[in-house]
């Protein structure tokens, strides 16, 4: 049994390694923050959401997202269903710690293995029909394909004649009759070639054995205090129960990673549910986004907000519309806490979420995919670094060009300021212009006056100037608004709030 709720046509890997820049990107983005809001303290779900994220910040798979789209828009039309299922699916597995086989506590002797992968496969079978009980019910209201081919799969394999067939084995195999084995000799008359029999050594009624005439047999008995007869005679039965011990921990094992597996799939939608859920209490909207084909150059927004700001401040903050088809160059300039920053880690934010399948925190979006998501962002001073901080700038940024390929994003907040005007603007108009012939789309945040002015002339059809509002008293809407840039970044404004107003 497959549960492939996240992939059409694959398991998903709870092993996967990570994309090489998903470290830089995770902390540029602030992803812990979504990632805490998503698993509310949940390790298992932490991991799943993580997991699939960090997938995410590589190519866009268009068919993998719409699969998750449908799938999270029953999740989203059904909470409480989903979450029902999804805590089935964790009482099934947490039911393994109850038995003696689970805790592997008499894994030398196959007798107790046989008894106790019976009895919680017994218990796995509760579960299956439980879980089947489930997806009958759901199966009329759920609409997208992941569900549909779970539900339908779990229909045709545990259907009524599995229960019953699995339900006979498994009495079978409690030999409550004893158990009836044969063997040959071997070299020095040893046993060899143990087989166990189905027949389980069960007697039939007083009547039949009076009125038919039984083959001879040839029984022992041993004497109540014969512990080496006894420990022999168990030793007789493990070797020729071992192989069906054997394959009945193999058929639990199998039972068990489709729950696992199940678990996983489901914990990803339900860990979109929590952050639903969190953001609705903070009137943050959210949309299942639009998208087109890697190049298409397409971003056309509604109010979109940055899902880890309302997260962190407990209120929705500010949102920002745009119409950027058309263009690989989104520059960002304008007043100083304004809100660019912000904005920058929206748009990052809201091409991961597509990647992963998720809603978008925005009234309503329109992308395209990407081959991969890159950030280089400014970084504070380390005392641990070797070089200075334009040498560590320039060291990610090799490494990015040596990552990054056509149709990738590539977020930018404040490269190169480390240095001076001059120095600082021809390293961006280089890394910018270079990334542009490669066809890579670019998002960015500078205070560098020269270099966004001279990026404003290349290309001017394909750039998008955004700069951030300042009223007129000095105070930030924190929108952003299409605009030249300019040649200060109102930095006296944060001089006046700190120091107070220059009254010379």
């Amino acid at each position: 049994m497959k549960a492939h709720l996240l992939f059409p046509d694959r398991d998903f890997d709870p092993k996967a390694d990570p994309p090489p820049q998903w470290p830089e990107l995770a902390q540029d983005l602030e992803v812990d923050t979504l990632l805490g809001a998503m698993t509310e303290g949940d390790a298992f779900l932490l991991d799943v959401a993580a997991r699939t994220l960090m997938a995410a910040s590589g190519a866009g798979d268009a068919r993998v997202i719409s699969y998750r789209q449908s799938a999270l828009q029953d999740a989203l039309n059904h909470p409480e269903q989903m979450r029902a299922l999804y805590a089935l699916v964790v009482e099934a597995i947490d039911s393994r710690k109850k038995h003696l086989f689970g805790l592997g506590l008499f894994g030398r002797y196959p007798s107790f293995n046989l008894r106790g992968a019976v009895e919680l496969l017994q218990t796995f079978v509760q579960y299956l029909r439980r879980l089947r009980q489930q997806a009958d019910a759901l199966s009329g209201s759920f609409r997208s394909e992941a569900f549909g081919t779970l539900f339908e799969s779990l229909k045709r394999d545990i259907s009524d004649d599995y229960f019953d067939t699995v339900q006979e084995h498994l009495e079978t195999l409690r030999f409550r009759h004893g158990v009836l084995l044969s063997s040959g000799l071997g070299p020095g008359n040893a046993g060899s070639g143990y087989v166990l029999h189905a027949g389980n050594g069960s007697r039939p009624g007083w009547l039949a054995r009076l009125l038919h005439q039984a083959p001879p047999q040839y029984t022992f008995r041993l004497a109540e205090r014969d512990e080496a007869g006894a420990q022999a005679l168990s030793e007789l039965v493990d070797r020729g129960i071992n192989d069906v011990a054997n394959a009945m921990a193999q058929a639990t094992d199998h039972v068990l990673s489709f729950f696992e597996l199940l678990r996983a799939e489901l914990g990803f939608y339900v860990a979109c549910l929590n952050l639903q859920q969190r953001l609705a209490a903070l009137d943050v909207p959210v949309c299942i986004p639009t998208f087109k084909p890697i190049g298409a150059l397409q971003l056309r927004t509604q109010a979109l907000r940055d899902p880890t700001l309302a997260l962190t401040l407990q209120r929705a903050p500010v949102g920002n519309t745009l119409d950027a088809n058309g263009k690989n160059l989104i520059a960002v300039t304008g007043a100083n806490q304004g809100g660019k920053s912000t904005f920058l880690r929206s748009v990052g934010l809201a091409q991961l979420m597509l990647h992963a399948g998720l809603f978008v925190a925005a009234e309503s979006y329109g992308g395209e995919l990407a081959s991969g998501l890159f950030s280089h962002y400014k970084r504070e001073e380390d005392a641990g670094m070797q070089g200075g901080k334009l040498d560590e700038e320039l060291d990610r940024m090799s490494v990015i060009a040596d990552q990054i390929r056509p149709g990738a994003l590539w977020l930018s907040n404040e490269s190169f300021a480390s240095t001076n005007e001059r120095e600082g603007s021809e390293l961006l108009l280089q890394a910018v212009d270079a990334l542009r012939q490669r066809d890579i789309k670019v998002a960015l945040v500078t205070h560098l006056f020269d270099a966004a002015r001279r990026l404003q002339g290349q290309n001017a059809d394909q750039v998008l100037m955004l700069r951030a509002e300042r009223r007129d008293d000095g105070s930030r809407s924190f929108r952003l608004e299409a605009g030249d840039a300019l040649q200060t970044s109102f930095g006296a404004d944060l001089y006046a709030e700190v120091f107070g107003p220059d009254e010379s």
